[in-house]
Parts: C-alpha cells; structure tokens; sequence
C-alpha cells in the first residue's frame, strides 16, 4: 500500500505522530509486531517502506539491525541493506498470513 493512500485516511489536520500512532496501533492487532510488522506493507514511490519502519525495525530487532551496521553503528543504512531488512520483514509477514490461513483463524486477529 502506497504511504498516499495511507495518509489519504486521515483528515489533513491530523499530525503525523497520531497517525502513525494508529499504524502501530493497527499492525500489532494483527500480529505481535517482533514477530511480523504488518506496517512495513507500506511502500515509498522505491518500493520500500519509509524512515518509520526503520525506525521500528531498530527498536524490535535492534540485534538484527546493528549487524546490517557493521562496526560503524552510527551511519546511515545503505539502499541495498534497506532493501535487505524490509524484505526480510515482509517474509515475516506474509510467512504470518500463511500460518494464519492455514489455521484458519489468527490468534490476534481484529
């Protein structure tokens, strides 16, 4: 889902922090987001989701995201590594949705 789409939900006077707010709010309904951010669905006109989730995958996987870093923990991600992380979290995802599929019903479900 494109971020457009996304922020065309809110009247246009609701701030950015409450309507992310509610995106973590939404996802973690669907599932415990360590086990599988549903927000990272998101997309930027790249295909990737944008700086929030990264924001997210640094707090819930900060193990995960400081090996991508590498030594110098105080750069910024290479493209390639954003790529790297937003796909793994999207397998997570959608491996998700399968289990849930497959029982039917998901534990967390809305």
């Amino acid at each position: 889902m494109p971020y457009g789409a996304f922020h065309a939900l809110f009247a246009g006077d609701v701030p950015l922090r409450v309507r992310y707010e509610k995106l973590e709010t939404a996802a973690a309904a669907l599932c415990e987001p360590r086990e599988a951010d549903y927000a990272s669905l998101l997309s930027t006109d790249s295909g990737l989701p944008g700086p929030d989730f990264y924001t997210r995958f640094k707090r819930l996987h900060s193990e995960r995201y400081y090996e991508t870093l590498g030594a110098d923990r105080h750069r910024m991600l290479r493209l390639a590594e954003k790529r790297q992380l937003a796909a793994e979290e999207r397998e997570r995802v959608y491996a998700h949705y399968l289990r849930c599929a497959a029982e039917e019903a998901c534990t967390h479900s809305v």
